[in-house]
């Protein structure tokens, strides 16, 4: 079940692989829980024993995490916080895992997880072997979101900015009235998650070899990029904005198979922040009708994997036509559903589905895992879209 990742310590793979590291020698192929990626000092397994990048300060009698602010901090670790101190609420486990996740090297079992033979395979092999760099890319190109960058990179020139490229979920224009207000759904992400999305994907794919600083220079040994561009990954900041794509134009030619496409849980954002900003009653009315906002969104993947699977293509205004026959699973507003539902074509690009389009048909640019994007997905909505889906496609 991959979901979108939004917070920057997960970009540095090197500290992934600590992780795992961490994880198969303290379970092996046991499962292990969230609260079992933080730092504890009273175990006698934890991250430290794994990490590579830990420095040496001269009043700190162990080797300390070069990325925290504060040396002396009870988090001990950037990326997955400890036990002791954890002053994100378990966001930082939380992300690292959905990473993990994302990259088929972690696999959810209720609310635990153990490592696959591919995350196996991953934390085995020295960060520093030629060996990495192709265990590498295989995780970031099954991972949906990093496929729908890699889109945006081949519908760009060399040079990408990142300011550009906007990975995240649509924005609509989806009103409601509730008690004589117009209330609007907030159904798009956040521009500070955006950013943060965007940052951590980028850093990937200078890791994988897709791209690097437009000032930075190319590794010398293209078996050991993900290692040459270490000291650009290490680094607390990540400033650059204008970046080298190394993704050919045809990338897309032969439809590559994404294995850990959003899946229906995924389709949406999390309302919390809208609490935390004073935005309740934005909050409780989004809520209401979320439900219906992931069933449609998810009626786009659905119907596009199918028909990418069957190679046809989806011809979007049919499509749009027959959601709009059942009211109850797909529309908010029926005066805006045309306009919303093109708004929504968005979330193929995050989920890992791009398409072209051309009028009014859109032609899927890869396969995804449609057993995995179906996860959650109520059984009266999958029998829906299978009722429908020979009428969508041309």
């Amino acid at each position: 079940m991959a979901y979108l990742i939004n917070r920057n310590p997960c970009g540095r793979i090197i500290c992934l692989h600590a992780l795992t590291k961490y994880l198969h020698n303290k379970f092996g192929d046991n499962s292990f829980a969230l609260n079992d990626f933080k730092y504890d000092e009273n175990s006698t397994h934890n991250i430290h024993q794994t990490c590579e990048l830990l420095i040496k300060h001269p009043s700190i009698l162990k080797p300390v995490c070069p990325f925290l602010e504060n040396p002396l901090s009870l988090a001990k670790c950037y990326l997955t916080q400890s036990i002791q101190e954890d002053k994100q609420k378990s966001k930082s486990v939380s992300d690292a895992f959905n990473a993990l996740e994302g990259l088929g090297f972690v696999e959810r079992v209720d609310s635990t997880g153990i490592l696959t033979e591919n995350g196996k395979k991953f934390s085995s092999t020295s960060f520093f072997d030629e060996d990495m760099l192709p265990i590498l890319k295989a995780g970031l190109l099954s991972y949906g979101p990093f496929v729908g960058l890699i889109n945006e990179f081949t519908r760009s020139s060399s040079l990408v900015s990142k300011s550009d490229i906007r990975l995240g979920y649509p924005n609509t224009i989806d009103k409601v009235f509730h008690q004589k207000q117009l209330i609007r759904l907030s159904t798009g992400s956040q521009e500070d998650t955006i950013t943060r999305t965007r940052s951590t994907l980028f850093i990937w794919a200078i890791s994988g070899g897709f791209a690097l600083p437009y000032k930075m220079p190319v590794p010398t040994n293209k078996k050991l990029w993900h290692t040459e561009v270490l000291p650009y990954i290490k680094s607390k900041k990540w400033s650059a904005r204008k970046f080298k794509s190394f993704v050919d134009k045809d990338f897309f030619n032969n439809k590559i198979f994404v294995d850990n496409p959003l899946t229906y849980e995924s389709m949406t954002k999390s309302t919390k922040a809208l609490r935390e900003r004073n935005q309740e009653l934005e909050r409780s009315i989004t809520l209401k009708f979320e439900p219906i906002v992931k069933n449609r969104r998810f009626a786009l993947i659905y119907l596009l994997a199918k028909a990418s699977t069957d190679n046809k293509n989806l011809d979007i205004s049919k499509t749009i036509f027959l959601l709009k026959k059942y009211p109850d699973l797909f529309v908010v507003n029926s005066k805006d559903f045309d306009t919303v539902m093109i708004s929504e074509l968005e979330i193929a690009t995050v989920t890992g589905i791009p398409y072209s389009f051309k009028k009014n048909v859109l032609s899927p640019l890869t396969k995804i895992n449609i057993k995995k994007a179906s996860q959650g997905a109520p059984p009266k909505l999958l029998s829906t879209l299978n009722k429908i889906y020979p009428g969508t496609t041309i």
